[in-house]
């Protein structure tokens, strides 16, 4: 009997030093530190500080977050990091209690919705990082739980609809990452606006739609209809056919005659083949749009005109 309860002390000994080996505790002032790597469960976590005020855990195989798995530390936590983790399913409770909570960073996980209920309790949250998951449903309840937050980063995802109107109850909203979406233009649209309405930093540095925003609004507001319908978008190639036509009638664009013959050429090719009828416009659109169909595969798989990709 005494050498069963020996081995059973030792095994449940083996198993918290192998889950807290590749961890570590640092103490700054009052700030407290939790670190982890290599993890395969939360059960590390048994071995932080109750005070601990940031807890860190990455280059992790975690499937699963439980519930209520953080709330030993609801009166001092503060950032709650747990990047790159391959973490698939967090429990609905596995935040609660968490009022002190400023920075929830969860990107490069595989996350596919995110729920309200993570939010119950977060009234502090300032930072919502979900960047580099699979999230297709951001519950729209979230935005009116996050009046603080300042930070939303839920870029590199495959959010495909999401109602710019919610992004209103986020008062105190200072920056926005929602590029590689696959956001239709017309979505797309409507939230850069509403972030520029709210003086939300936006911009990136793989996507702007600022010039195509102010071409929006001038063909909405000159009776082209309302986005995301395709008589806005033939307005906007006319702008930009336009625009061209100047570039190619200055001096400096004499020199450029053959691409001009070139797209003059591709029109009229697809113009002899146009059963429906379509405008110039229409026809120009069209030809962009089957553009962007093929260049995004091309660009994922490497392909030629895909973009360098540096390692």
């Amino acid at each position: 009997m005494d050498r069963l309860l020996i081995f059973i002390i030792f095994n449940l000994l083996a198993t918290v030093t192998s889950d807290s080996i590749n961890c570590a505790t640092t103490k700054r002032g009052e700030a407290v530190t939790f670190t982890c790597t290599d993890q395969k469960n939360l059960t590390a976590l048994d071995t932080a500080p109750a005070n601990t005020t940031s807890i860190e855990i990455f280059d992790s195989k975690i499937p699963s977050v439980h519930g209520h798995a953080f709330s030993r530390f609801a009166a001092s936590l503060v950032t709650l990091d747990l990047h790159g983790s391959g973490i698939e399913f967090i429990d609905q409770s596995a935040f609660i209690g968490l009022t002190k909570l400023e920075k929830l960073i969860l990107w490069g996980n595989k996350l596919r919705t995110v729920p309200r209920d993570w939010f119950a309790y977060t009234y502090s949250l300032k930072t919502l990082d979900l960047s580099f998951n699979f999230i297709e449903v951001i519950d729209y309840a979230v935005f009116q739980m996050l009046s603080n937050l300042e930070n939303f980063y839920f870029d590199y995802n495959q959010i495909k609809f999401i109602d710019y109107t919610m992004f209103a109850y986020l008062k105190s909203l200072k920056n926005v990452k929602f590029e590689k979406n696959p956001l239709s233009w017309g979505y797309r649209a409507h939230l850069t606006w509403q972030l520029e309405n709210q003086h939300v930093k936006y911009t990136e540095q793989y996507e702007n739609w600022g010039w195509m925003n102010v071409a929006i609004k001038e063909c909405t507001d000159s009776g082209y209809g309302e986005i995301p319908t395709d008589t806005v978008l033939d307005c906007i190639v006319a702008k930009l056919l336009d625009f061209t036509h100047k570039v190619f009638s200055t001096e400096i664009g004499q020199s450029s005659n053959v691409c001009a013959n070139q797209a003059i050429g591709l029109v009229q090719c697809v113009r002899s083949q146009n059963r429906t009828y379509n405008t110039d416009n229409e026809t120009v659109r069209k030809i962009l749009e089957d553009y962007a169909a093929i260049l995004l595969p091309m660009s994922k798989s490497r392909g030629r005109f895909s973009s360098p990709i540096y390692l």
